[in-house]
């Protein structure tokens, strides 16, 4: 079976992502920005035959990656095609931003964040223990029990961080607050993994 067949929905993000940048090309400026300082400015111009296509290129680079390296079970399909999706979003965005480069895309790029927190939130806590996708500490490679309860907390964890890194990209704000709520949404899961092994590997 081809991987078009078996994750449709990621090949179509993929190719929206193409065809997005196709459509818009003739409308893009020569020099499109690709970073922006901590005010929302752009500072970083690329050309515009390397800059539009770079995200496309990266897109097709990493689904296909995924599709290769894990096995076609449910979980790791939803992964596929949340960050296919998390991807064709962001080349979006990065579209916006090249045609209105007075509107700082942070908002909009943590938007996208907080509704892939979401989706993999909830998917979390069924996620296998595997070399390539979850929460890979040391501390849960180490131990399929540390793992699997640390994927089970870190699901509501994921989803709730992600509703409030939703809900202050909507509500516009500061970079710094939004910055802190992704950190936070994703540090804490690895702390608790932390504290369930050292527990574990205690005298009992």
């Amino acid at each position: 079976m081809t991987s078009n067949a078996r994750y449709p929905a990621a090949a179509w993000f993929v190719l929206i992502t193409f065809a997005a940048t196709a459509l818009s090309y003739t409308r893009l400026p020569d020099l499109m920005p690709l970073h922006w300082d901590s005010h929302g400015q752009p500072d970083g111009y690329f050309p515009k035959w390397w800059a539009a296509w770079i995200v496309p290129i990266l897109t097709a680079i990493v689904t296909a990656t995924l599709v290769w390296v894990l096995s076609p079970k449910r979980t790791t399909t939803i992964i596929i095609n949340a960050v296919a999706g998390l991807m064709c979003y962001f080349s979006g965005v990065s579209l916006f931003a090249a045609m209105h480069p007075t509107d700082p895309p942070f908002t909009y790029v943590f938007m996208g964040l907080g509704i892939f927190l979401i989706v993999v939130g909830n998917i979390l806590g069924k996620l296998t223990w595997n070399y390539f996708v979850g929460i890979r500490t040391y501390w849960t490679m180490d131990d399929p029990r540390v793992w699997e309860r640390t994927h089970r907390v870190a699901g509501p964890v994921y989803v709730l961080g992600g509703i409030a890194v939703f809900c202050a990209g909507i509500a516009h704000a500061s970079t710094t607050i939004m910055l802190a709520l992704l950190l936070a949404t994703c540090l804490c899961p690895i702390g608790y993994s932390y504290i369930v092994w050292r527990r574990g590997s205690l005298p009992q």
